[in-house]
C-alpha cells in the first residue's frame, strides 16, 4: 500500500512541476484568501495556478477548505482535480468534500472519477454512503476505477464491512492490477476481513505467483487482529451500593502517544447530580475541565425513582494510525454508544471525527467495551452515551 500510496502523490504532483506560486502585481505572494478567491476566477489559468498553488500549501490551506469543495465542480478538470489532491490534505476541513466526492464516484461522466475514489481513501470517511459508492465502482468496466476504489475501501476500516465481499471477487479480477489491490485491501482492513480468510488462505497456495506473498500477509495481519487478547473483568454485582464507587481502572494508552483511558461513570443517585448548565442536553458531551487526555462519558438522563450510571471497567486500546501521524492530526473523536440492560453493547455511532482511521480506531475502542448496566429502581436499563477519545501525535 505504500507504494500505492506514493503512486497517488507522485500523481497529484505531476502537474504541478515547474509552476511558481501566484503573485499580485507588486510581487508579493497571495494570501490563503486570496487565493481561494482566484478559484473563481474567470480565467482559467488564474484558477489552476490558485489550485495548485493550495495544494503545495497543505494543511494550511485549509481555510480555503469551502472554495475547493466548489471547485471539484469546475469546469476545467485539470482545477477540479487539484482541488481534490489539496482537501485530502488539510486534515479534518477536507471531510467537507465527502458528499460531492461520493457523488464524483457515482458519475459514469466524470472525469475524475478514479481520483474521486482515491481521494476518499485518503480522507477515510466514516459514513455508510462512500462505502457504498467505492463498492459501486468495484463492478465499473473501467479497470483503473476497479483498482482505485478497492484501494480506498481497503482504508475504511469498519464502514467498509459490506464491502469485504466485492474485495474477495475482485480477487479474481481479469487485471492484475485490480488482483493486487483487493487483495492488499483486505488486508489493510485487519480484523474486520475475517470473512476473507478462506479466499486468501487458498490465494497463498494459488497459481498467480504475484498474489502468494501479498495473499500471505493479508491473512497475518487478518489473523493478528483477531489473536489480539480481549479483557474479561469480571461485572461486579448489580446492587453495588452508590456510595461505594469502584475503583478507577488502569489508563488505557493508545499507541505512539495517543491516549484514551477508560471512561468511568461512577454510581450515585440521581438526587445527588449537579444541576447542569441551562442549554446543555443530556446527551451533548462538555469538554473535560480537569483531564484534556481523558474519554469522559456524558451523564444518564435524570429520571424517576433510584437510577445508577453505566460503570465502564475496561476497553482495548485504540490505536494512533500511521494515516494520522502522516498527516498529524490531533484532536478528539466522540462515539455515541448503546450500554443495553443485558450487558453488551448495542449502536456504536460516530458523533464527531478526525477521519485518517482514527474514528475507526475510537469506534472499535468502544465496542469492546466491558461494563455494568445504568439501573433503575433496581433493574438493569439501556441507556447512551457519547464517549471522547482523544488523539496526540508524540
Amino acid at each position: 500500500m505504500a507504494l500505492t500510496l506514493a503512486g497517488w502523490l507522485m500523481l497529484a504532483g505531476a502537474s504541478v512541476q515547474g509552476q511558481s506560486p501566484p503573485g499580485n502585481t507588486a510581487g508579493n505572494r497571495l494570501t490563503v484568501p486570496q487565493l481561494a478567491a482566484q478559484l473563481s476566477d474567470a480565467d482559467v489559468e488564474t484558477r489552476l495556478r490558485a489550485a495548485l498553488t493550495l495544494r503545495k500549501l497543505g494543511p494550511a490551506a485549509a481555510p480555503a477548505a469551502a472554495e475547493l469543495v466548489k471547485a471539484l465542480r469546475d469546469e476545467d478538470p485539470r482545477v477540479a482535480e487539484q482541488a481534490m489532491w489539496t482537501l485530502a490534505f488539510i486534515g479534518s476541513p477536507g471531510l467537507a468534500a465527502v458528499p460531492t466526492l461520493t457523488a464524483m464516484v457515482r458519475d459514469v461522466d466524470e472525469p475524475n472519477r478514479v481520483t474521486a475514489a482515491a481521494v476518499l481513501g485518503l480522507l477515510k470517511p466514516s459514513q455508510a454512503e462512500p462505502a457504498a459508492a467505492l463498492i459501486e465502482a468495484t463492478r465499473s468496466s473501467d479497470a483503473e476505477l476497479r483498482r482505485a476504489a478497492a484501494l480506498a475501501l481497503g482504508a475504511l476500516g469498519a464502514s467498509a464491512l459490506s464491502g469485504v465481499t466485492p474485495l474477495v471477487r475482485l480477487t479474481t479480477d481479469q487485471s492484475r492490477d485490480v488482483r493486487q489491490a483487493a487483495v492488499t485491501a483486505l488486508g489493510r482492513l485487519g480484523g474486520y476481513a475475517a470473512p476473507a480468510l478462506p479466499a486468501l488462505r487458498a490465494l497463498t497456495t494459488g497459481d498467480d505467483p504475484d498474489l502468494r506473498p501479498l495473499a500471505a500477509a493479508a491473512v497475518q495481519r487478518i489473523e493478528s487482529d483477531l489473536a489480539r487478547p480481549v479483557r474479561t473483568e469480571p461485572t461486579p454485582p448489580a446492587t453495588t451500593p452508590p456510595s461505594a464507587p469502584p475503583a478507577e481502572p488502569p489508563p488505557v494508552q493508545a499507541a505512539n502517544g495517543s491516549q484514551a483511558d477508560v471512561p468511568q461513570t461512577r454510581p450515585r443517585r440521581v438526587a445527588s447530580r449537579m444541576e447542569p448548565a441551562p442549554e446543555r442536553q443530556p446527551s451533548r458531551t462538555e469538554p473535560s475541565r480537569t483531564a484534556p487526555s481523558r474519554t469522559e462519558p456524558s451523564e444518564p438522563s435524570a429520571g424517576a425513582g433510584n437510577r445508577t450510571g453505566v460503570v465502564l471497567l475496561s476497553q482495548d486500546k485504540p490505536r494512533y494510525t500511521r494515516e494520522a501521524a502522516m498527516r498529524n492530526v490531533t484532536g478528539v473523536v466522540v462515539v455515541r454508544v448503546e450500554f443495553r440492560a443485558d450487558g453488551r453493547i448495542g449502536n456504536v455511532e460516530l458523533v464527531s471525527g478526525l477521519g485518517s482511521g482514527l474514528d475507526e480506531e475510537a469506534m472499535r475502542a468502544a465496542r469492546s467495551i466491558r461494563f455494568t448496566p445504568a439501573q433503575e429502581n433496581g433493574q438493569p436499563v439501556t441507556t447512551t452515551m457519547d464517549i471522547k477519545y482523544r488523539f496526540v501525535n508524540q
